[in-house]
This record gives structure tokens, C-alpha cells and sequence, in this order.
């Protein structure tokens, strides 16, 4: 074994294979970058260029680029509060404060090490399980992967901000979202206005194919943050000059933290290993670990480095977890490995059991590969941390227009659909409301992602299994007391907040009437959720009735605890307070409107022209730059554009001149 290990790794470092490496990584570390990009996404872009290639040189490529994705990708949502990737999302939650605060390169160094760490320690589990993984693998059946995304959903209770009640509904707003489109039980079309549209309207069509992961994730954290951060007309930093030794207090907090390290590399390298659970969920359940294991938690979500070191330390050790079944069943674990699989079979090679009998080297390879890449991405990363991170300290005026631009980008990006820019449109400003009333945009977003999977593993569940075998499985029983603990944590650390701060006073007058009728659009929607559904059939319907009934007994107890001035019944005024006292405070409605503007104009005259020209008019007369500054910045923005649609073999989304108008590529 040792032999073959250190073969593989004279392989990997010698001759073309390594300068395809670190073009991996090269190309990993923009993807990353680029919101709403990924691993996924980059990947499919490398698969043209990796078939007829060497496979060494091949598989070179494609483990720098994917093991590189989730170190990169902190760059966005530290910066600028936008994960660059499902893997960056709960690195917002406190990433972003931090960079506020101007800790920026505190929060990438620290980030970068505890990324590094958890793609080496995948790596190395890779290495030592590959052999004894198939038992274990085998252990988990639909049972226990429903147990193991209840245990997803129950994190909940950890990560919901003034009320657990909140966070619940918030958590039943996003599985009803993830219910949009096809029944895995049943097959049948669910919420896509199909009873009141005709069948080829739009719409339907659109929402038939359910939504998209990066749509909403996109949505509700950037919407919001860059809709505050123009409210205040100011730079994301509160600091004009970042700390010179931020990259080494970043390590400092790596150190210090090495068994919140250790721990969390762990949690996402098991969960990864399990198919079709960690990809989206395992920086939720790390950050969740962390904040209820550590003392003094109560400024998580407001710039705890913790809350950043543990889900950067599970989102990339997840990688070496889910290579396991993609290289020894051929059952990719996740989205990336996927595709991964694809270029391996491109390749000339067959991932499966045989591979550990015929081509255990190439498997070494593979690792070594994944090691390798991770070392090169934190060094370059590193090195890239403080000059990258002056930006916060640019007013985000003049930053707003490209980052918008390039959200509305990343957003058409995920299915290149008109739906998915108005669909965005729609959760993002609903998640301006949701951060100003605290409701949990982070509940939200696990129930999205664990939807599909808790109503797919039930019904599988219900039919393979009689509910007295389930509890004669060992894993199906720890899965239940570890979720029982995660509740239970949760409500004990909402019980203390209240503690903490608490309103008596009855509230019922004129100042939250904006909250009341919040509260009755989520009671709304719940209630439209169980009458749009009850026509289905059984296995159909039973879910979202169940999580509309949810919901709505939610928003109820959410109502009276307003009524009566309980838990959330300040919210209101607390949000208002944030820029109490600043100057030149813009109008929430009227930077809405900024943000959305450049669809409403796409209508007319398509997305590619109207981008540049969103960002010289925003540029002139909002940010107040001179022309000559404005035109070029909106010629950079186009010019950026006809590069992507070139090299993605990509077509924007035309407006009604293109109808009237044959224009040339890529204005038409």
C-alpha cells in the first residue's frame, strides 16, 4: 500500500500531469469566485476539454478545479455577503459581519486554513477507508437517509434568530418552495398555477421543472445584504484600513479552534460519504455543531470567527466523503462527483468495486490529486487574501451595479431561463422582509434543500420498511437521539435569548402593521399551498398539506406572541434602528427598485443591453461618477458578458426589440 501510495504521488508531481493540476486550480479558484458558479458548474465547462486527454493529466485538471472550488468560493461570501457556492452559505452568517467590521483578511486566513485542513483530512479518510468503506455505505438504508435529513431539518432550532417559531416557519416556506414542480411519489405537477393558467402558459411551464438550488440560495442572502448596504451608502467595511496581520490572527483562530476543526472535517467527510444528502446541507449541520458546542455562542451571526472556521473545515473535507461512492459503486455523492464521474468515464475509466482490485493506483492518484490541489488553492488563496479584501473598503455604491450585474448573471446561469430572474426576483424581496422582521433566511434554506430528499426517503421508507423494523436499526436510533439533542439545543438557546432580552409590552399599533401583514402573506401561502394540493393524489399531497398545516399553526402562535408581546414582538423597531442615526439613508422601496430595475428593462431591449446600460445610469446617477468613468465601466460590463456567452455557448435573454429587430450576436 505504501508503495503504490508513494508511486501515485511521483505520478501526480512529475512530468505535464502537475502543470494540469495547478490549471485545475487556476481555474477552480475563478469559478469559486464567480457567484453561482461551483463545482458543478465549472466542471461542465472543463468535460469538453478533458475528453481525449491523458487520464492522469485528466483527472489532474478536474480534482484541481473541484477540490479548489470550496476554498475559493469564500471570497464572495466573506466580501460581499453572496455565497460563491452552496458551500459558502453558511459562511455568510458570520463571514460577512466580519468583513463589516473590517476583519476581512482575519475571516478568509482563518477560513482558507480550516479549508485546507478539511480537504487534506478528507483525503486522508479516503486513503484509509477506501478498502472498509462498502459496509459502511451499505448500513444506510432509506430509513436512516431520512432520519439523516430530519436531522438536517432540525439544525433549525439552532439557527433561527429573536423566535424557534420563526425559524420553523421560514423552514416550512422553503420545503413548500422545494415542493414547485414534480411529485417524486406521485409524478404530478404541484404549485405551478396549472389549475388557473393553461397548460403551456409560461409560468407553468417554468415552474413544472421545480426550482433551482442556486436561484433561491442566491436570492435570499444577496438580495437583502445589497439592499441594506445601498440603504446606508457606505463601504462594506466599517474600517478604512483592513489589519495588516490579518492573515495571521486568522491563523491564530485556526489553532486555537483545532478541535471545532477536527470535529467538523469529520462531520462533513461522513456525511459526504452518504449519496444524495451533504452536498447542500453539510456547512448548515457543521455550523449548527459549532454553535451549540462552543462557549459563548451569542455572537454567532453577528462575527463569530467560529461561525466561520466550522463550515469551511466540513464543506471541503465533504469532497474526499463523497469520492468514496462515486469510485467504488459508481454513485456520485455529490453534485460535483457527478460530473466528476462523467469525465472519468470520458476518460476511458469505469468507476466501481473493480477499481480497488484492477486500478487501486489510479485511486491514489486520485487522492493525491485532491491533496495536492488543496495545498496550492490555501497558498494562492492566502497570498490573494489581503489585497483582494481592500475592496470592502470601496463604497458600495460604486461596487452595487457590477455585483448586480453579476448576480443576475450567475441567477440566468443555473437553467438559462427567463423564470429563474423573476422567480429570484420574488424570494429575494420577500428575504428583505424575513431579515428586517428576523425570520430565519438560513431555516429557509435547509428546508429548500432537504425537501426532495425527507417526502422522496419517507415514501421509500413507508414502503420498504414496517415501523416496528426501523427501530431494530442501530443507525436509524442514534440518527433519532442526535436530532432529539439538536431540538432540544436549539430551544434551549432561543429560551436563553429571551432571557436575555425580552418585550412584555403589548404591541398592536400603526409602526408594525408592516409586520402583521407579513405574517398574514406566510399564513396565505400556507393556506394556498393545502388548497392548490388537495386534489392530488395520497402520496402527492400528503407532504405539502402537512407542511402548509405546519405553517400555518406556526405563523398563529407567532401572531399571538406579537399580540401579547412576547418573543420577536421588537424586531421591527430593532431593524429600523440599524441606520438610526446615519445620514443619507435611501428609501428601502427605491433601492428594491435599483435592484430589479435591470430586469424590467430587459423586457424591452434584452438582458445583454440592458446590463451595460443598468450600469452607466447607475454609475452617473446614483454613485455619481463622471461619464467617461460610467460608459467604460458599463463597455467592461458588456465586454465580460460577450466573453461568458462565447465560451458557455450562452444566449440572453432576448426583450420585445429582439421580436421586432434582428439585432447581431450578442445583442440579439
Amino acid at each position: 500500500m505504501l508503495e503504490a501510495l508513494f508511486s501515485a504521488l511521483v505520478t501526480i508531481v512529475s512530468g505535464p500531469s502537475i502543470l494540469f493540476l495547478i490549471l485545475g486550480v487556476m481555474l477552480g479558484l475563478v469559478v469559486g469566485v464567480i457567484p453561482g458558479f461551483g463545482g458543478t458548474v465549472g466542471l461542465s465547462l472543463l468535460l469538453p476539454f478533458v475528453f481525449g486527454m491523458e487520464p492522469i493529466s485528466g483527472i489532474a485538471m478536474m480534482m484541481g478545479l473541484m477540490s479548489v472550488v470550496a476554498t475559493s468560493d469564500t471570497f464572495p461570501a466573506v466580501l460581499i455577503g453572496v455565497p460563491g457556492s452552496v458551500s459558502a452559505q453558511a459562511t455568510v452568517m458570520d463571514g460577512f459581519p466580519l468583513a463589516k467590521k473590517g476583519q476581512a483578511a482575519r475571516a478568509l486566513s482563518a477560513a482558507f486554513f480550516s479549508s485546507l485542513f478539511g480537504g487534506l483530512f478528507g483525503a486522508v479518510l479516503l486513503t484509509a477507508v477506501i478498502q472498509i468503506a462498502k459496509p459502511i455505505i451499505l448500513a444506510f438504508g432509506t430509513g436512516e437517509m431520512l432520519m439523516l435529513a430530519i436531522f438536517g431539518i432540525s439544525v433549525v432550532g439552532t439557527l433561527t434568530g429573536s423566535s424557534i417559531f420563526k425559524g420553523l416557519v421560514a423552514a416550512c416556506l422553503g420545503m413548500i418552495i422545494g415542493c414547485i414542480g414534480i411529485s417524486p411519489a406521485s409524478s404530478e405537477y404541484r404549485l405551478d398555477f396549472s389549475t388557473v393558467l393553461e397548460v403551456q402558459n409560461p409560468i407553468v411551464m417554468y415552474l413544472g421543472g421545480g426550482i433551482h438550488l442556486m436561484v433561491v440560495a442566491i436570492s435570499i442572502f444577496a438580495f437583502p445584504e445589497i439592499v441594506e448596504l445601498l440603504r446606508s451608502n457606505k463601504a462594506v467595511s466599517e474600517k478604512a484600513e483592513l489589519e495588516k496581520s490579518g492573515w495571521l490572527i486568522g491563523l491564530k483562530d485556526f489553532l486555537k479552534n483545532k478541535f471545532l476543526v477536527l470535529r467538523c472535517s469529520f462531520i462533513g467527510s461522513f456525511i459526504g460519504l452518504i449519496p444524495g444528502i451533504g452536498g447542500s446541507c453539510i456547512d448548515w449541520i457543521s455550523y449548527s455543531h459549532a454553535k451549540t458546542t462552543v462557549k459563548d455562542n451569542e455572537n454567532f451571526g453577528n462575527g463569530d470567527i467560529r461561525g466561520v472556521i466550522g463550515p469551511e473545515s466540513s464543506s471541503n473535507s465533504k469532497e474526499g466523503g463523497a469520492l468514496i461512492p462515486t469510485l467504488l459503486f459508481g454513485i456520485p455523492g455529490s453534485g460535483g462527483t457527478a460530473i466528476l464521474m462523467g469525465g472519468l468515464i470520458l476518460l476511458g475509466v469505469d468507476p466501481g468495486i473493480q477499481m480497488v482490485d484492477t486500478q487501486l493506483d489510479l485511486i491514489y492518484t486520485i487522492i493525491w490529486s485532491l491533496a495536492v490541489a488543496n495545498i496550492f488553492g490555501a497558498i494562492i488563496c492566502v497570498a490573494m487574501a489581503r489585497p483582494i479584501s481592500q475592496l470592502t473598503t470601496i463604497n458600495f455604491t460604486v461596487l452595487a451595479p457590477f455585483l448586480i450585474s453579476l448576480i443576475l448573471f450567475a441567477i440566468f446561469n443555473s437553467t438559462r431561463s427567463w423564470g429563474d430572474l423573476l422567480f429570484a426576483t420574488f424570494i429575494g424581496v420577500l428575504a428583505v422582509f424575513m431579515k428586517r422582521f428576523d425570520y430565519s433566511r438560513v431555516a429557509l434554506m435547509i428546508g429548500f434543500v432537504l425537501s426532495d430528499s425527507i417526502e422522496t426517503y419517507l415514501y421509500q421508507t413507508m414502503q420498504f420498511y414496517k415501523f416496528s423494523e426501523l427501530f431494530t436499526r442501530p443507525i436509524f436510533l442514534i440518527l433519532i437521539l442526535i436530532s432529539i439533542f439538536s431540538i432540544y439545543s436549539g430551544i434551549k438557546i432561543i429560551n436563553k435569548k429571551d432571557e436575555i432580552a425580552q418585550s412584555k409590552s403589548k404591541i398592536l399599533n400603526l409602526k408594525t402593521i408592516p409586520q402583521w401583514i407579513f405574517l398574514f402573506i406566510l399564513t396565505f401561502l400556507g393556506i394556498y399551498t393545502i388548497l392548490v394540493t388537495d386534489h392530488l393524489q395520497y402520496l402527492g399531497k400528503i407532504f405539502p398539506i402537512s407542511v402548509g398545516i405546519f405553517m400555518i399553526t406556526f405563523c398563529f402562535i407567532i401572531g399571538v406572541q406579537m399580540y401579547f408581546g412576547n418573543t420577536g414582538a421588537k424586531v421591527f423597531h430593532d431593524a429600523e434602528n440599524l441606520v438610526k442615526g446615519k445620514k443619507e439613508i435611501r428609501n428601502q422601496w427605491l433601492t428594491i427598485f435599483w435592484f430589479i430595475s435591470p430586469l424590467f428593462l430587459s423586457i424591452f431591449i434584452g438582458f445583454f443591453v440592458s446590463i451595460g446600460f443598468f450600469v452607466i445610469i447607475f454609475l452617473h446617477k446614483i454613485a455619481k461618477k463622471n461619464k467617461v468613468f460610467s460608459i467604460l465601466s458599463g463597455v467592461l460590463v458588456w465586454i465580460f458578458l460577450s466573453l461568458i456567452s462565447h465560451f458557455m455557448v450562452m444566449d440572453f435573454p432576448p426583450g420585445i426589440l429582439q421580436s421586432y429587430i434582428e439585432l447581431p450576436w450578442p445583442l440579439g
